[in-house]
């Protein structure tokens, strides 16, 4: 299943109340934040594709009151339609004193349509996240966004994640890689440290 996280740009929480013909459905961005370096949008994660079409069929989403901010996981596969079904069904055999028929080989297409079903930025963006040194690099502009990373995908609460040095230690036992902001700081001090240590 594929999971789409949406942000509310310039609010720290809000609860959407977006009309799906004669219902209402209630959609409560949270988790923003007013740091130095700007507003991190309020966020709502979901995996249910009926709340993804109600949100990206909405006027606040063609507005842009609502934003797309990433998608995770692989989309579902394509149903495969009745013609497809018919052609999968094994043909019955010639009666006896006939020629058989060519088998057909089977197509790719399916399996093409998954590999080309994921878009060119969400592609460039797993090639940069991807260290040489065995840890996944992720770009992030502050500590709250650190934080957020960690506990959307690793269940690790924000009191834990206190300053930029701790969130990159417990991203570290996680394989993962902080870039931006202070971060590239805190990588630039460790790379210098390690060459001293070389030498």
């Amino acid at each position: 299943m594929e999971k789409i996280t949406y942000g509310a740009p310039r609010l720290v929480d809000w609860v959407a109340q977006i009309k799906s013909g004669s219902a209402t459905v209630r959609v409560h961005f949270s988790g923003g934040a007013l740091t130095a370096y700007g507003v991190t949008p309020a966020e709502y994660t979901t995996s249910d594709p009926f709340i993804q079409k109600v949100i990206e069929r909405s006027s606040y989403f063609r507005e842009g009151r609502i934003i797309l901010l990433r998608r995770t996981g692989k989309p579902d596969k394509p149903k495969t339609s009745n013609l497809q079904k018919a052609k999968a069904q094994p043909e019955p055999e010639p009666a006896a004193g006939t020629a058989a028929p060519l088998a057909e080989q089977p197509t790719t297409v399916i399996e093409e349509a998954e590999t080309a079903a994921e878009p060119e930025p969400v592609a460039e963006a797993r090639a940069e996240e991807t260290a040489t040194v065995g840890f996944t690099k992720v770009e992030v502009t502050c500590l709250p966004d650190a934080q957020a990373y960690l506990q959307e995908n690793f269940n690790i609460p924000s009191y834990k994640v206190r300053n930029c040095e701790t969130a990159q230690r417990i991203a570290a036992e996680h394989g993962i890689q902080f870039t931006g902001g202070k971060f590239d700081t805190l990588n630039g001090s460790e790379a210098e440290d390690e060459a001293m240590e070389e030498e």
